[in-house]
């Protein structure tokens, strides 16, 4: 017998389905449900990890896990051969690495397996080139979760005794301050008065409109005051209005490139208006797979990625499909686009795995609405990044009032390319635009002409929505894709009351600005957007074994540690519990300071702040 062990159960019912079409039926699929361990509760400050010896970490199965990881090792004592399918990413490896480990696999009969869609292809090739675990992945995995643990049992103590906050986190108290921040711009933000100056006209009844540019030597984007519209104005109505210029220029729109997890969130969650959970939920759903027919079939690919590349092989099915759907005109070579810095590239970009799997097809197995509407944004996003630039007719027209200068432009689709399909998730994003049926010669003169001065304000920048603060982390490379959804879930959950949702806007509340400024005034160099983001750098130099797990957290501890001596009193550090003899931590409790042991929840020793 052999054993293949994947993360989900819902994915077991496809992977067994395609093993069995392989001819492969000796192969038991059976699933981890994600991760099997954690790091125990347990010696300094409660850490589980031995700062003084290597930095090793006392793992444990975890609460909930000990049956399912009893049934995984009998069946793999049982088995020749057992593949670890868990996901190709760094918490995949991790979670390879712990089965191996804690199943007790000898080495000889461990296989690990890649694979980023669960089909018929990709599972043969997985186990076809089926090789050993990736100890640099693992490590700097592990050194992830430590940096974690560390930062959140040293630092979150310290948070609760001087501003109540109950948790401090490297990722999740960045991105708090990126909020914090944005909230900051918006109250001190000084509005600023302008006007727009428009020119009213009319030909044939049919009424246009044209904007003020400024006079033959300077451009003016705007006017500052009432005074100058009223003067422009007066000097107006001397002279003629008439066609001084027509310009014809058309211009190429590009299709966007294919999802990556970012871009993925974003777009779903800002066009279906849902949670960046439920569309990442959704996402999970179509890769492990649903009943088409009688069979069990995976839609879409890895959605935790940060490549917007395709393999060669689907690029070719692509550029077939379109060609035979749409004609040779429609389709164009995906444009390459711009590399995030901390991309790591393991995953292709998302995209369906069948492309005759239309939404339209799908709409007979897929019950759930928001399931259908995400799979179908997948789909159209997956053809349209290879499909030709639409072309945009453009005609300026420049309109003269002796040395004044109004200007007036139509936009017109020419060729719809990719926007055959995808027009629905982007003319939204659009500004409105004017089509203009009449043509104009050059130096007809203008009648029924009025002007109007319109008075604006600047505005201040916009808080986050769910959107735009996964594109602001995706920025700063706070993170990674597939943490996005956990930062945002931890940030709003009420229980903490760091920020809340106003009006589909996430504001910080007094608690989260209190916690943000009280990290920037005494762990700046810890708690940073620019840190975070090295940090990421310094995670994937372990990955690509061009940095060492302990040398890492050595100098990331020790750079804590003297942080902490900065702001804690040293009788904190040197305070002993009388119950269990670890270090006692001054704690902020409803009515008064008090210690309390560091050994907490497993020990709940406290004393008064006077004994």
């Amino acid at each position: 017998m052999k054993l293949w062990i994947c993360e989900s159960p819902n994915k077991t019912k496809t992977i067994k389905q395609i093993l069995n079409e392989l001819g492969l039926s000796d192969i038991k699929v059976m699933a981890s449900v994600g991760h099997i361990i954690e790091i125990a509760d347990t010696g300094e400050y409660n850490m589980g990890i031995d700062v003084k010896n290597n930095f090793n970490i006392n793992y444990q199965i975890m609460a909930g896990k000990k049956d399912v990881v009893l049934k995984l090792k009998e069946a793999a004592k049982a088995a020749d051969i057992v593949y670890l399918g868990s996901d190709g990413d760094r918490e995949g490896e991790v979670i390879a690495w712990s089965l191996k480990e804690f199943l007790k696999i000898p080495a000889k009969k461990c296989k690990r397996v890649i694979y980023h869609e669960i089909t018929k292809s990709a599972i043969k090739k997985a186990i076809d080139t089926a090789g050993d675990l990736n100890y640099p992945m693992v490590y700097s995995g592990q050194a992830r979760s430590c940096a974690d643990k560390i930062i959140g049992y040293r630092l979150s103590n310290i948070a609760r005794s001087n501003v109540g906050a109950r948790s401090v986190g490297r990722c999740q108290s960045a991105g708090l301050k990126l909020i914090v921040k944005r909230e900051e711009e918006i109250q001190s933000f000084n509005p600023e008065i302008y006007f727009d100056f428009y020119l009213h006209f009319t030909k044939n009844k049919v009424d246009f409109t044209a904007k003020y540019t400024g006079t033959e030597n300077e451009e003016i984007k705007c006017l500052k005051s009432l005074d100058e519209c009223k003067e422009i104005s007066s000097e107006c109505k001397s002279n003629p209005y008439s066609i001084l210029n027509v310009v014809h220029k058309d211009a190429k729109e590009n299709p966007k490139p294919p999802f990556i997890t970012s871009t993925f969130q974003q777009e779903v969650s800002k066009k279906l208006n849902i949670s960046v959970k439920k569309a990442m939920d959704c996402a999970q759903k179509l890769f492990e797979g649903i009943e088409v027919g009688k069979k069990h079939q995976a839609l879409i690919t890895y959605h935790r990625t940060d490549s917007a590349q395709y393999s060669p092989e689907f690029v070719k099915e692509l550029e077939e499909f379109i060609k035979d759907t749409y004609g040779k005109d429609y389709y164009a070579p995906i444009k390459s686009a711009k590399k995030s810095e901390n991309a790591q590239e393991g995953h292709e970009g998302i995209r369906v795995i069948d492309l005759t799997m239309t939404p339209e097809r799908l709409k007979n197995y897929i019950k759930d609405d928001y399931l259908l509407k995400v799979y179908s944004i997948i789909w159209k996003r997956t053809v349209a990044s290879s499909m030709s630039p639409a072309v945009v007719a453009n005609t300026i027209y420049t309109i003269q009032n002796g040395k004044h200068r109004f200007s007036m432009t139509s936009k017109e689709l020419k060729f719809d390319g990719y926007r055959k399909i995808y027009a629905a998730y982007e003319d939204d994003d659009k500004p409105d635009e004017q089509i203009i049926k009449e043509t104009f010669r050059k130096n007809e003169a203008l009648k029924n002409t009025n002007l109007e001065a319109v008075e604006k304000s600047t505005q201040p920048p916009r808080r986050f929505n769910e959107s735009s603060f996964i594109k602001e982390l995706d920025k700063q490379g706070i993170g990674r894709p597939s943490t996005y959804a956990t930062i945002l879930s931890i940030l709003l959950d009420e229980r903490r009351g760091y920020s809340k949702v106003e009006d589909k806007y996430i504001v910080p509340t007094a608690l989260g600005i209190k916690l943000s400024r009280f990290l920037d005034e005494r762990f700046s160099d810890v708690i940073s957007i620019k840190y975070t983001a090295e940090l990421e750098k310094s995670l994937d130099a372990i990955a690509n074994n061009k940095k060492d797990k302990v040398t890492f957290l050595k100098g990331f501890y020790n750079n804590i540690v003297k942080n902490i001596a900065a702001v804690e009193p040293a009788a904190a550090e040197n305070k002993i519990c009388a119950k269990c003899g670890k270090t006692m931590r001054l704690l902020t409790g409803k009515y008064s300071k008090f210690w309390g042991c560091s050994g907490y929840p497993n020990c709940k020793y406290t004393e008064s702040l006077k004994k």
